[in-house]
C-alpha cells in the first residue's frame, strides 16, 4: 500500500469511527442532558460517514477519484430524500453531507499533493 493509499485509509477510517460514536455516543448524550448544539448531534454522522466512505473507496485508485466522492454524496442525499417518505426532510443532515463532500475533497488535494 502506497503513502496516498495509506492516508486515505487511515482519514477514512477514523471519519468511520468518528460518525458512529457521534451517533452511538455523542447523540444519546446530548439528547439525554438537552444539549442545544445547533443540530450538530444529527448531523454529525452524515458528515463524517461521507467523507469516510468516499476515503475508503479511494485506497482503491481511481481514475476520477472526484467522480466517487461525488458518487458517495449523491448516494448520501439520496439516502436523505429517500427517508422523507417517512417523516420530514432534514435539511441539517443534508448541509452536513455536503460539508463532509467538501472536506472529502480537501482531504483528496492534501494527499494528491504529498506526493
Amino acid at each position: 500500500m502506497n503513502e496516498i493509499n495509506k492516508n486515505h485509509f487511515i482519514a477514512g477510517l477514523l471519519a468511520v469511527l468518528a460518525g458512529f460514536a457521534a451517533k452511538t455516543i455523542y447523540r444519546p448524550f446530548a439528547y439525554e442532558h438537552q444539549v442545544n448544539d445547533f443540530g450538530l448531534s444529527d448531523g454529525a454522522p452524515s458528515f463524517f460517514y461521507v467523507i469516510g466512505f468516499s476515503q475508503l473507496l479511494l485506497v482503491k485508485k481511481f481514475r476520477h477519484p472526484r467522480l466517487v466522492i461525488l458518487m458517495v454524496i449523491a448516494g448520501s442525499l439520496a439516502y436523505e430524500f429517500w427517508q422523507m417518505r417517512n417523516q420530514a426532510l432534514d435539511f441539517i443532515d443534508l448541509g452536513m453531507s455536503l460539508l463532509g463532500g467538501i472536506g472529502s475533497f480537501v482531504l483528496l488535494k492534501i494527499f494528491q499533493n504529498d506526493k
